[in-house]
């Protein structure tokens, strides 16, 4: 019992792994538009503090989210996504990425422009056991926004 609570608190995989688990889940989910995909990379209690509300613990709303969030940027079509940076420490992997993609369908209201966009994002995840356990992430959507034209 003692040596799985100390395993909560301390990641069995080094920083490299760990950074490797958040390279394979865009690659798998974000690029690959693979949401069953979801449980290989998150455990069944994780927390998506990127989510608003309380409603943000367990695969289930993870799900919900990931759907929501592809449905809204299928406006962007030719999506290529950079990762710029990525640091890990025990634990904890920090990546920043930059997001290209044509505006080609209906985004928050704003009509297709054709434009060639840029979004920055930073997440910041903590891995337990090969897994994220827990999620925060930034985007630059002002950033976006302006770029639409609004």
């Amino acid at each position: 019992m003692e040596i799985q609570t100390m395993r909560r608190y301390i990641s069995v995989n080094t920083p490299t792994e760990n950074k490797q688990v958040i390279r394979d889940f865009i690659q798998t989910v974000w690029i690959s538009h693979n949401l069953a995909a979801l449980p290989r990379f998150w455990t069944t209690d994780c927390v998506n503090h990127a989510m608003p509300g309380e409603q943000n613990h367990g695969l289930d709303a993870l799900q919900a989210y990931h759907q929501e969030f592809m449905q809204q940027f299928a406006a962007f079509s030719s999506v290529h996504i950079e990762l710029l940076q990525q640091i890990a420490e025990n634990d904890r992997v920090v990546t920043h990425t930059l997001t290209h993609g044509r505006h080609t369908g209906l985004f928050a209201g704003i009509a297709p422009s054709g434009k060639t966009v840029s979004l920055f994002t930073i997440r910041i995840d903590r891995i337990e056991d090969g897994k994220i356990v827990e999620h925060w992430s930034v985007a630059d959507l002002a950033g976006l926004m302006q770029q639409l034209g609004t």
